[in-house]
């Protein structure tokens, strides 16, 4: 008999981590529905402000390691709902 060593399957994403990565795909979709609304003439810089926090988060998102992930949408989604409320008026 031999020893099987062929290399181990990787195996398939946890349910959080799918759970995390569908969360960041929809938050950078609800995000980019306001990217052309922050090219408006005289747009208050605290919203441009706020959407850059958005941007940022989403970034930061794809590259920290998954625990981080939630607490940081939480951040970005009160920014993106900052500058929702501000261009309601």
């Amino acid at each position: 008999m031999t020893a099987d060593r062929r290399e181990s399957v990787s195996r398939a994403p946890s349910a959080l981590s799918t759970d995390v990565s569908l969360a960041v795909i929809e938050y950078g979709d609800a995000a980019s529905a306001y990217a052309r609304a922050m090219t408006a003439p005289g747009l208050p810089r605290s919203v441009v402000d706020d959407y850059a926090i958005v941007v940022d988060v989403l970034a930061l998102a794809r590259k920290v390691p998954l625990p981080d992930v939630p607490p940081l949408l939480a951040v970005g989604t009160r920014a993106l709902l900052r500058v929702h409320h501000a261009l309601l008026g």
